[in-house]
């Protein structure tokens, strides 16, 4: 799906004119990533769909789409047609650490959405979170999942252990690149990505004109968090000896032995826990024997499309080794992955006797680390519409909805650090250790809804860590919800996501659904019992009571009105104006805008006083809609 020119449909009806208030520039399939100092620079990367000399303005202070107010400006470092996009890369330096830079580009066809960027923290005592996958190749419906949970997940890096796409072609990579909008955060923030080569990027040169990587070999470091983690890019598909150990042996030994931390990524998996794939010796030899003798701690591989996790371990052939390793919990090196971001799935059929874990679904590992410890996390993506996103104050609390692998010995892999003195834990008041004891495992109930369909109202919910045992308990409220009476209960499933139904059939006159509520009893095997109140959508409502869509009012001044939307891909956007008896006033047209959260204001000035709807479409479905009252 091409992004292309985004063109202004004026249609004049009934004496309405919409107008947008701003002409936005033809820019689009953002990314961000990194060349040098993660700390103090950025690249930012474009496609410059049509219009010419952009300029990208940045400061600390959000300036909105006013680009003259931004304190500073950079024009692209380097304009390269590949892939069928002309691709623009603002190398922006001399950057504060850890600190949000805000940024719009400007062409001579209009501005940007604002857009911003987080640097990386150059202080050991900030904590990281980072997300490590690969292998989204063409599957796109698995692959935008994956990426919207991106979205909501607000990482500080992203490490993509590449195949991105199947063939490597233009067109794949600009759907790739269309989709990849989807991890844009709901703020705008674009999140920094980190790539290695797979096998289904033909050349190094690929990597090179999508994402600007310094070095046409494509391995490299970075260190994030100052003195905290030193990552590795490696690349599986040059030789890994050679010139590539040569460097990564120098590296670990000058640069890594200063961090805390040595984590890696590439593309093949050493020992691939599925039997379709070939054993990598030259990769134990070249890179295990070093991440051993250097103490890399964890090591982040795809290509095998699916999921992995193994115990420490370090490469060996005494007894009690399997395939070159052994399991060794003091020194070892913890291997995860293997893929999947949404490619075709195989069959994990090949553990080792050190394989802590495998399965085989849609995911990537969540990571964070700290100077005391490693955690890893494994996020199944599927299903990402369910999550709601992170606080944005903190990223390490899961959120509601989000997924979490948990095999049989838990869903946290944890590698610790034996040198560093720990925290001292604050010691909690008595009267408080039961309740927060009850809060960290605390049940989540979420996606509570009521749909009526015919004489049916379906009750629907879904929870995740449920106490054991547990039941629920269904009430109907007849009066508008001052007295509620049982209607029905179902017993707990267990700790994993659950998902529940039921079916009241006891409203048949419609006019008794104007005063229907519902409300979901939890009942707890300690006693304590939570209520929760569904949405509730019915779908005989009146279409003129519009109260339920969110309001907004002309400003009296100039008559124009804000609302917000959100594409989750590319789509044509229809914004129409409808009166009470649902008679289109006026429209306007948007060709082809990308993925993205967009914030629009529209000039009603023209609209005599009443009561309006205002509805947006994305390729002819609605997607917000908003009651207007001027």
């Amino acid at each position: 799906m091409q992004l292309q020119k985004t063109r202004l449909i004026l249609v004049f009806l009934g004496g309405i004119l919409l107008t947008p208030t701003l002409a936005e520039a033809a820019t689009g399939r953002y990314r961000a990533t990194w060349r040098e100092d993660p700390a103090t620079t950025m690249v930012i990367g474009w496609d410059q769909i049509s219009g010419s000399d952009p300029v990208l303005y940045y400061d600390v202070v959000d300036r909105a789409q006013q680009y003259s107010a931004y304190k500073y400006s950079k024009r692209p470092d380097v304009s390269l047609i590949a892939k069928g996009m002309n691709n623009q890369f603002a190398r922006i330096s001399g950057l504060q650490p850890n600190t949000v830079y805000y940024f719009v580009i400007k062409d001579n066809e209009g501005v940007s959405r604002r857009m911003s960027f987080l640097t990386a923290p150059d202080s050991p005592t900030v904590r990281l979170s980072i997300i490590a996958g690969g292998d989204s190749r063409n599957h796109r419906e698995g692959r935008l999942d994956a990426n919207r949970l991106v979205s909501k997940l607000r990482p500080h890096i992203v490490m993509f252990n590449g195949d991105m796409t199947a063939e490597d072609t233009a067109t794949e990579w600009r759907y790739w690149l269309d989709d990849w909008q989807a991890t844009m955060g709901s703020d705008g923030r674009i999140f920094p990505v980190l790539v290695s080569r797979g096998n289904h990027e033909s050349s190094n040169k690929s990597l090179v004109e999508m994402f600007d990587v310094k070095n046409p070999d494509i391995y490299y470091a970075f260190n994030i968090g100052g003195s905290l983690l030193r990552l590795y890019t490696l690349n599986s598909l040059i030789p890994s000896g050679g010139a590539q150990r040569a460097w990564l042996e120098q590296d670990l030994k000058t640069q890594g032995n200063t961090v805390t931390w040595r984590m890696a990524q590439y593309h093949h998996a050493i020992r691939p826990h599925t039997v379709t794939k070939a054993e990598r010796d030259e990769l134990l030899l070249n890179w295990a024997t070093y991440f051993y003798k250097y103490r890399v701690n964890a090591a982040f591989e795809s290509d095998s499309h699916m999921c992995k996790w193994t115990w420490p371990i370090r490469p060996s052939r005494e007894p009690g080794s399997e395939e070159g390793f052994i399991r060794d919990d003091e020194n070892g090196t913890v291997y995860a992955g293997e893929g999947c971001w949404g490619a075709p799935l195989r069959d994990a059929d090949d553990n080792k006797s050190w394989t802590r874990n495998s399965g085989s679904f849609n995911q990537f590992n969540w990571v964070f680390v700290d100077q005391y410890k490693i955690e890893i996390r494994t996020v199944k993506t599927d299903g990402a519409d369910r999550v709601r996103e992170v606080d944005h104050k903190n990223v390490f609390e899961p959120p509601l909805g989000l997924v979490l692998w948990s095999p049989s010995n838990g869903d946290v892999v944890t590698i610790k650090n034996r040198k560093a003195p720990q925290p001292q834990a604050k010691e909690e008041p008595e009267e408080e250790k039961e309740e927060l004891l009850a809060a960290r495992e605390s049940t989540e109930v979420f996606e509570l809804e009521a749909e009526r369909s015919g004489e049916i109202v379906r009750l629907g919910w879904t929870t995740y860590n449920e106490s054991s045992p547990m039941s629920f308990e269904l009430l109907r409220s007849m009066d508008g919800g001052k007295q509620f009476q049982s209607i029905g209960k179902i017993a707990g499933k267990g700790k994993s996501q659950n998902a529940y139904t039921f079916e009241d059939k006891g409203i048949r006159d419609d006019q008794l659904l104007k005063n229907v509520r519902y409300r979901l009893k939890c009942m707890h095997s300690n006693g304590k019992v939570n209520y929760y109140d569904p949405r509730i959508e019915f779908e005989d409502r009146d279409d003129n009571d519009w109260s339920v869509f969110p309001k907004v009012v002309p400003d009296p001044k100039d008559g124009i009105v804000k609302i917000n939307y959100n594409l989750e891909k590319p789509a044509d956007i229809l914004i129409v104006l409808i009166n009470p008896q649902l008679k289109e006033l006026a429209r306007l047209t948007y060709n082809q805008q990308a993925a993205g959260p967009y914030n629009k204001s529209i000039n009603l000035a023209n609209a005599p006083p009443g009561r309006y709807l205002l509805i947006v479409k994305a390729n002819g479905k609605p997607i917000a809609q908003f009651r207007v009252e001027k």
